[in-house]
């Protein structure tokens, strides 16, 4: 069962609202998730610095903060 987005984290929360993905950001489904819609943003290997992915960036926890950073928005350090 989904937590209800009152409860999520503020990183969550925020990459819920960029993204428009409902969920936590923080099992392999979600990465994906994000990964995927990552992928289609203009300004992705800005982030990357390459078209590889990097390492650091393979565990989903990793994954959100850094592009929760990116956006402006919260980390979350739980």
């Amino acid at each position: 069962m989904a937590v209800p987005l009152h409860m999520r984290s503020p990183r969550d929360k925020f990459l819920n609202q960029i993204t428009g993905i409902d969920c936590e950001f923080n099992n392999w489904q979600a990465w994906q998730r994000l990964m995927e819609w990552l992928k289609k943003q203009p300004w992705h290997q800005e982030l990357f610095g390459s078209d590889k992915i990097p390492s650091r960036l393979l565990l989903h926890s990793t994954l959100a903060n850094e592009v929760s950073r990116y956006l402006g928005g919260p980390e979350d350090n739980s």
